[in-house]
């Protein structure tokens, strides 16, 4: 798994970027980190790699969307933050697979995110569409109607 390539992006287009924008926006890359970096490493392939994973891998209070399993010091309302690429290869979404489209599974954000699904949900429905766009050409999301 360690050396196994993040999956391909599609092709970037001015929705897309637009959407990007408003991703960044409406505040879901305050938990959903576009870039990082790796730390020294004595494989070379993994030595202080620039990565694009729109996750940075923490622990966030999730509220009701938390499974109710305790783990070491994350509590039933504590879960880490998936890394947003290849959501292309899932027929559901969210951990426990309540959401059947990206709409959905950011609209039922609760805990920290609830502030960035309030904006989102906010939004126009176009504004909405370009964040999908967004999704598909950069994450690799495959989007169901």
């Amino acid at each position: 798994m360690t050396f196994l390539a993040p999956p391909p992006r599609g092709q970037i287009t001015a929705s897309a970027l637009a959407g990007e924008v408003v991703f960044f926006a409406v505040g879901c890359a305050s938990c959903r980190r576009s870039t990082l970096r790796t730390g020294a490493n004595p494989v070379p392939a993994l030595h202080k790699v620039t990565f694009h994973p729109f996750s940075h891998f923490l622990l966030h209070d999730v509220g009701s969307l938390g499974d109710g399993v305790t783990q070491n010091q994350a509590t039933g309302a504590l879960m880490r933050t998936a890394p947003l690429w290849g959501l292309r290869k899932l027929t559901t979404y969210l951990h426990d697979g309540r959401a059947t489209t990206l709409d959905q599974a950011i609209l039922t954000h609760d805990g920290q995110g609830k502030k960035a699904r309030d904006r989102y949900a906010g939004l126009p429905g176009w504004k909405k569409g370009r964040v999908s766009e967004f999704a598909v050409a950069r994450l690799g999301v495959g989007l169901r109607a």
